[in-house]
């Protein structure tokens, strides 16, 4: 029996077997918006970590290079929507943690969340691997982001009192290496907050393999336990779950109805299309995914 690839216990089991059907991993595959859905490779779960991964030979550095160049434009018309959801991000964030200083959004994409963080009063940097994303942020928001992968001795020691990651942690092969460096980077008493998928939830269980979020581009999956675990071996203390939510067009919610049913999405779509309300910002809540507040 094999052990898991993180607290190295002989532990794990496939849940699910790869359904790839012959199709390699392109770069297409790690746009933020791409509708691989329930496409991946098999799927491990440890009983004594909790920690879910696709259990596949790809290193961060070449996952790396593919957020590099992809093209995302899809991503970009979403902005409005997306404001409103980071704007929800920031208040929740400021309510654990009101007092302001140096933070630091990892996989920040246009920065966007670092546009409206600045404007707000934190000191905020971003951190992007994207080259179009950091092209955008320069143009559109007058930001320079760190055009860089998240990786040690990029900025000093001690240095943020807030590191944030919404929806990027599922994308890393390693992600208990990136909290352990979150960790480093943290001044004392110091906050990580995320947003990540739920493998656990009730909606995943019911989907299975057919899951959404099960994706080439998502390579290991933190639940609420798995999390916990990680944070508290880490150092981190003071862990907090709370319900996440996001806003996004009519238009692009139901081109996501993919997920469920192809021939589902293509009639909302057309009827929202219709009907003149593709761009109608609604709330969207499904529990598959949770947002974490951790403390240094």
């Amino acid at each position: 029996m094999k052990y898991c690839r993180f607290c190295r216990k002989k532990t794990i089991r496939e849940i699910f077997p790869a359904n790839k059907k012959g199709r390699g991993i392109h770069v297409k595959q790690f746009a933020c918006t791409n509708i691989g859905f329930g496409i991946h490779g098999p799927i491990i779960a440890c009983a004594n970590c909790q920690i879910i991964y696709v259990d596949e030979k790809i290193t961060q550095q070449k996952i790396s290079t593919y957020y590099e160049v992809v093209d995302d434009p899809q991503y970009f018309l979403e902005q409005n929507a997306r404001e409103i959801t980071f704007k929800n991000y920031l208040s929740k964030l400021e309510k654990v943690f009101p007092q302001k200083g140096k933070l630091l959004d990892v996989g920040t994409n246009t920065g966007l969340f670092v546009k409206l963080a600045m404007d707000n009063g934190w000191d905020a940097v971003g951190l992007e691997p994207n080259r179009w994303s950091a092209e955008y942020a320069k143009k559109h928001y007058g930001i320079t982001l760190v055009n860089k992968p998240f990786s040690s001795g990029i900025f000093p020691k001690k240095n943020f009192s807030v590191v944030t990651m919404w929806d990027v942690i599922e994308h890393f092969t390693d992600p208990v290496s990136e909290i352990k460096k979150v960790y480093d980077y943290l001044s004392p008493d110091g906050l990580f907050a995320f947003s990540t998928v739920d493998p656990s939830s009730p909606l995943a269980k019911l989907m299975g393999t057919r899951w959404s979020w099960y994706m080439e581009m998502h390579r290991v999956f933190l639940n609420k336990a798995a999390s916990r675990w990680y944070l508290e071996k880490t150092g981190f203390k003071n862990i907090k779950f709370k319900p996440h939510w996001r806003f996004l067009s009519a238009g692009y919610l139901a081109s996501r109805l993919q997920a469920v049913n192809p021939l589902l999405s293509e009639v909302v779509s057309k009827t929202i299309s219709f009907a003149g309300l593709d761009k109608t910002i609604i709330p969207y809540y499904a529990n598959d995914l949770f947002d974490c507040y951790a403390f240094k």
